[in-house]
């Protein structure tokens, strides 16, 4: 098992996401700290129309605030699903603060606070139906969608593009030395599409017929093992900078090992090392499961338990609790003990509250209540 930690992520217009999770640090004399971290969204915490000094304020406010919360991990998204960088890049050919550089902040006062921090790229989303970001200078590193057209999702598949993707995770580590990446949007676009050009001309290539006539399985062979190049390059890249560096994704759950549309098969990257932690989504709520929402809950993270198990070298199994999100959403704190306590019976040991800012009506019951101090003790 490893130590549990609380993940925080600080956004502008002073809003602030939280994310535990389970990192994957060997545990000493046996005994197990609960991650607890949150997810962390620059933009949302300060308006890039105030001052640098007042932006600067407001995120040294947040990351005390996070502190006294009990939270010990800051997660700031580093990138943009619109393919924008939240910090000034010289890779990414857009940024959200032209004039500065908040994520050198958090990493700074986030050390001074005892806090560690986990910045958070977007890997392959770029630009929604659009392309954007690097894929409007690449609209051939795209996506496609059915009819042909590019998307905003960068292909794995397309070597060129998976040099750039390395090239950004090497240079957020490279500048901030930071304690974990997590790594988000790792994975194919969910819905129905075409290769990018150069991956279509290959599998036609290699199977002798038209795009058009490849079998299913052909193509989703194809996708979840350039997907797993793409990790296995940022794993020993990322490395070669920061020996040791934890890596960590963002999973849907259990089903997308194999044969899914994203082609996520985290189950092979962790077998090779590639990986230390998966954090499982808990978005199920009434809204989308009725009233069994919680059982749906629990036989996700059981699943990606027991692939982990399963493993000569299991990974942390940590789970992102939406408070607030498209699928659903908590209305009570008592909801927040209900997913912990069913977390913690099937050894999940790690949570990811998303957001901070839509954390904040609950967190008085929540301390008041001992909830996370509950969820962190162990028998």
């Amino acid at each position: 098992m490893a130590t549990l930690r609380f993940s925080t992520v600080i956004t502008c217009h002073g809003l602030v996401s939280v994310c535990l999770f389970l990192a994957c640090t060997p545990l000493v004399d046996g005994k197990g700290k609960p991650f607890v971290g949150t997810y962390v969204n620059i933009n949302h915490l300060c308006d890039a129309d105030d001052t640098i000094l007042v932006r600067e304020q407001a995120l040294k406010n947040h990351l005390d605030r996070i502190k006294a919360s009990g939270i010990d991990v800051v997660m700031p998204y580093a990138t943009t699903t619109s393919g924008s960088a939240l910090y000034p890049s010289d890779i990414l050919p857009t940024r959200v603060y032209p004039d500065w550089d908040p994520l050198r902040l958090i990493v700074r006062e986030a050390a001074i606070r005892g806090l560690r921090v986990y910045p958070v790229p977007c890997v392959l989303a770029c630009g929604h139906d659009k392309p954007a970001g690097i894929l409007a200078k690449h609209p051939e590193w795209a996506l496609c969608s059915t009819d042909g057209r590019p998307i905003g999702h960068i292909s794995p598949g397309h070597p060129d593009a998976r040099t750039w993707v390395v090239s950004v995770m090497k240079e957020i580590v490279t500048r901030y030395r930071p304690d974990g990446l997590l790594l988000d949007y790792m994975r194919f676009n969910n819905r129905p599409m075409r290769l990018d050009p150069h991956s279509v001309a290959l599998l036609e290539e290699r199977f002798g017929v038209k795009y058009s006539r490849l079998t299913p399985a052909q193509i989703q062979e194809f996708k979840e093992a350039e997907l797993t190049r793409l990790m296995g390059r940022i794993n020993r890249e990322v490395r070669k900078i920061k020996p040791g560096i934890p890596i960590a994704i963002y999973s849907w759950g259990p089903h997308v090992v194999k044969g899914h549309r994203v082609a996520q098969d985290w189950r092979t990257w962790a077998s090779r090392g590639y990986i230390d932690m998966v954090n499982i989504s808990g978005y199920c709520y009434r809204k989308n499961y009725g009233d069994r929402y919680l059982k749906v809950f629990e036989k996700r993270l059981q699943g990606a338990v027991e692939i982990s198990k399963a493993l000569d070298s299991p990974v942390e199994i940590t789970f992102c609790l939406g408070i607030r999100t498209s699928h659903g959403r908590i209305t009570r704190s008592q909801e927040v003990a209900d997913y912990l306590r069913v977390a913690k019976r099937v050894e999940v040991h790690g949570v990811a509250m998303f957001t901070w800012s839509y954390l904040q009506p609950f967190l008085p019951m929540i301390a008041e209540r001992h909830y996370l101090h509950e969820f962190r003790r162990r028998p």
